[in-house]
């Protein structure tokens, strides 16, 4: 199980950067600015495989998580998609790196699913990790960034993070139409998103680093 995040200020990038281990579909382009504007506004860095370009790919995945204090793991995407009907196994391909660094690093786990057990049925070995359900909600995905990572006594209130989720969906909308792309699972938009998310959030008066 992972532990409750440190009420001390975040004082490092490691300390504050969370790895995203998403799917990378259209149905979750609603989800990612929820992910994006939940943590920043709550001080901390997204990170994602979408920076990693050329070379040894998994060796750079693993580099990458093992640079973030925590990781975002979401395998709502368990079950057979695609023309050949197989498996999504780079996501849970990742838990398995960030799992091998919380034994042996103090890596920080949180899980979600889609829907309630999919989890235990799909990945029976994560029983005692306790998963939240977002039900394909970006409203859930906010709630539970706050359980996560909100330091006690200074939590900005869950509309604020809903109205900055929403101002940065459309960011997303404005950087896809602009490249004619229907997700925005490029690294240069999630780039951008997570500079706009900064720039929002010290709008709203909410904490950016």
């Amino acid at each position: 199980m992972p532990t409750d995040p440190p009420a001390a200020p975040l004082d490092s990038t490691y300390e504050k950067s969370v790895f995203l281990n998403v799917p990378y579909d259209q149905p979750y382009a609603r989800l990612l600015p929820a992910l994006i504007a939940g943590l920043v506004a709550l001080g901390r860095i997204p990170r994602c495989a979408l920076e990693i370009h050329g070379g040894a790919r998994l060796d750079q995945i693993h580099d990458l998580i093992a640079n973030c204090r925590s990781s975002i793991n979401d395998l709502s995407r368990v079950t057979l998609s695609g023309p050949f009907r197989v498996p999504r196994f780079n996501m849970p391909f990742e838990l398995g790196i960030a799992f091998s660094l919380a034994k042996t690093a103090g890596h920080r786990i949180y899980l979600f699913e889609a829907k309630e057990r999919l989890l235990q049925s799909g990945l029976s070995d994560m029983n005692g990790y306790d998963a939240e359900v977002h039900g394909g909600s970006p409203d859930k995905i906010i709630d539970s960034i706050l359980d996560w990572f909100a330091v006690p006594g200074s939590a900005p209130a869950p509309a604020k993070l809903r109205s900055l989720d929403r101002r940065l969906f459309q960011v997303a909308k404005e950087a896809q139409r602009e490249r004619g792309l229907e997700d925005p699972f490029k690294a240069d938009i999630f780039r951008r998103l997570v500079v706009a998310a900064t720039e929002l959030a010290r709008e709203e008066g909410l904490r950016a680093r």
